[in-house]
């Protein structure tokens, strides 16, 4: 049998077309039909299976790594199966047994020019000596000094007959070491990488395969499967795994095993994880794969299902989302918190102020091409992010309304922040209304001020390029000191598109300074006839407009390093399967796993019901409709507890 199926490469490359043929035991695989040789895997040592949540795909574990195939349709993809299967049984029925017998007499027998190790003369050197041992151990506990003297002359010359017979087979074995490292290199040198298969990912061993002993059963049979002369010369030359392919991203796995059991088993299990490449780089330049940036939201199908009604109760396919949370998106405000410390810095409070209601402005331009919404967080999901400028805690509150709620402090401010909103579908736009609010303390001089955003609208749904705009009224006001402010945002055309206007006010209503600019490039504060610009966006990273329009500060909100995964407790975002494969590209799994996480959060609810119990937040407090933080997550993270108490969300 033979033909064309998609080979995963990595994420780079991800599917590429190879053309297959199947030969006796042997599957071979080419870039097109009549080209060269690229690979080959022997059936005879793989295991074989289909992946039920992807049903055109056939996953070939061959030990060392694993070959991801996948068919043009589910027919052909059973048609292939078949073969495999039916061809590894054939091969495997004749040469088992024959090839177990010849391992079992000589372990080394594939070595060309190696001596016959005699391993029953080693088991039987060894015995006798152990034999010899104990009895003396024995006479020793009777206190038999007769006994005892006759041993110790017997042990004497058993122990120079065995320590002769092993120096022999130690001989032997120094020979093999050599000829094992001399068909090591050959092998590596006959089978050079293809070009394109130089940048194949790194394997991730299963759990079955890395808990691999090097005990007397597996020197002969490894999981009951046999490995061809190169998997066994690559297994045997190295009993340090972490030398012998294995991932050093296991050894952080590990050590989650017992104390984080739950993210532990969601790491292992669920396949959105499955062929992520995690890092020690705190920061990241790109997402790991790219969409296509001519792809466009298409709502006409769900018309009929949306208009005139509160869209936080529609559940939208995965296509309409960006691979961040609600959650993430919170902590997008606080890309430019150094305003923030600039404000806390001056002695005049309405210039503070003015400084604040910048900064509340500036979180706006990240929106700027993101026509896709985040994902809805599951009740109790969180995310922390620290960095060099602060660090930000938040959680998801509440279901209905859904409502998240974020906390960042540094030395100069603190955030608290929930996104409380409306939305609605009026024909040719969605209308995002905010009912909650933004409180920030600057802690030098003790300031609290508060403001609500602005309104959002989603527009264009039907016809035309669609865009988010910002309009409308944001009224501050610092609680302590009695200053105002209100920024106007002008909503959207081709005169006045970005546009934003404000001023701020004392106590006694005399205006101190104006605010003028664009909230998708810069803003300006004008006191006494002297304009100063305050505010520049950033540049966005290339290839912005297959990343979702991502800031290179957005970037790293998902990003999860081998640092993060030691850390992190099982709820975070970063850990959320169906956004970790929306960001892999991988459309299909992440379709059901968002509608599994989705049922799975309705039977909790359920349950909650049953019990006649409702969620109570984990790390934010509830007192009179406003949420405040606990200031208990940072403390607890420090406890074994942290971690084996968590919610099992994902």
């Amino acid at each position: 049998m033979e033909g064309y199926l998609k080979k995963w490469v990595n994420f780079m490359y991800q599917w590429q077309n190879r053309y297959f043929i199947l030969h006796e035991d042997s599957l071979i695989y080419c870039q097109s039909k009549g080209t060269p040789k690229k690979g080959q895997v022997h059936l005879s040592i793989c295991s074989i299976r289909s992946v039920p949540k992807d049903p055109q795909r056939i996953v070939i574990n061959y030990g060392m790594s694993e070959m991801h195939l996948r068919a043009s349709s589910v027919q052909e993809k059973q048609k292939w199966l078949d073969a495999l299967l039916n061809a590894q049984q054939r091969f495997t029925s004749k040469s088992q047994n024959k090839l177990l017998v010849q391992r079992k007499k000589n372990p080394f027998y594939f070595i060309e020019g190696a001596p016959e190790l005699d391993l029953k003369r080693i088991h039987t050197t060894l015995t006798q000596f152990w034999v010899m041992q104990a009895q003396l151990e024995e006479q020793i506990s009777l206190n038999n000094t007769q006994r005892i003297s006759q041993l110790i002359q017997e042990l004497k010359h058993t122990t120079t007959a065995c320590a002769q017979e092993l120096d022999e087979e130690y001989n032997k074995l120094i020979e093999i070491s050599k000829k094992l490292q001399e068909k090591l290199r050959e092998t590596n040198d006959q089978n050079p990488p293809d070009h394109d298969d130089l940048y194949e990912e790194e394997f991730v061993p299963t759990e079955q395969f890395m808990s691999f002993k090097m005990d007397e059963d597996e020197f002969y049979s490894i999981n009951n499967e046999l490995y061809d002369d190169r998997q066994l010369v690559r297994r045997l030359s190295s009993k340090k795994m972490s030398v012998a392919g294995v991932s050093p991203l296991f050894h952080v796995l590990e050590q989650l095993r017992i104390p984080q059991p739950i993210k532990y088993k969601n790491l292992i299990n669920n396949e959105a994880f499955k062929d992520m490449i995690i890092g020690i780089d705190e920061t990241r330049e790109q997402l790991p794969a790219f969409k296509d940036p001519n792809e466009s939201i298409k709502f006409v199908s769900l018309l009929k299902d949306m208009i005139g009604k509160d869209l936080t109760k529609i559940a939208f396919p995965v296509t309409f989302n960006e691979p961040l949370s609600m959650l993430q998106n919170l902590c997008e405000n606080l890309e430019y918190s150094e305003i923030l410390d600039q404000a806390d810095s001056f002695s005049n409070s309405c210039e503070r102020l003015a400084y604040v209601m910048v900064f509340a402005a500036s979180g706006l331009s990240a929106t700027i091409n993101r026509v896709k919404k985040p994902f809805n967080p599951i009740l109790g999901e969180t995310f922390e992010f620290a960095c060099s400028k602060f660090k930000y805690i938040s959680e998801q509150v509440s279901h209905h309304p859904p409502i998240s709620v974020g906390y960042a402090e540094n030395e100069h401010f603190e955030f608290l922040s929930d996104n409380n909103v409306t939305t609605s579908f009026w024909g040719k736009s969605i209308t995002v209304t905010p009912l909650g609010w933004v409180n920030i303390k600057l802690k030098k001089n003790q300031d609290q001020i508060a403001f609500q955003r602005c309104k959002s609208s989603f527009k264009n749904l039907i016809m035309g390029p669609q865009y988010l705009d910002h309009y409308g009224e944001m009224k501050f006001k610092n609680e302590v000191t009695g200053d105002t402010g209100i920024l106007k945002l002008i909503e959207g055309s081709s005169e006045a598109s970005y546009e934003l206007k404000g001023f701020v006010k004392d106590k006694l209503g005399t205006q101190y300074c104006t605010i003028q600019g664009k909230w998708n490039s810069e803003i300006s504060i004008t006191v006494a006839g002297t304009m100063k610009v305050v505010w520049v966006r950033n540049a966005l990273p290339q290839k912005s407009d297959q990343q979702y329009y991502f800031t290179r500060f957005a970037l790293q909100l998902n990003h999860l390093n081998r640092q993060l995964l030691k850390t992190l407790p099982p709820t975070d975002s970063r850990l959320r399967p169906d956004q970790r494969a929306l960001e892999n590209s991988n459309i299909d799994f992440a379709a059901i796993e968002k509608t599994r996480l989705e049922q799975k959060q309705r039977l909790a609810r359920k349950e909650l019901h049953e019990q006649k119990k409702d969620h109570s937040p984990k790390w934010f407090i509830q007192r009179n409709g406003k949420y405040s933080f606990g200031q208990e997550y940072w403390k607890a993270k420090e406890t074994p507890e942290f971690q084996t108490q968590a919610f099992d969300i994902f």
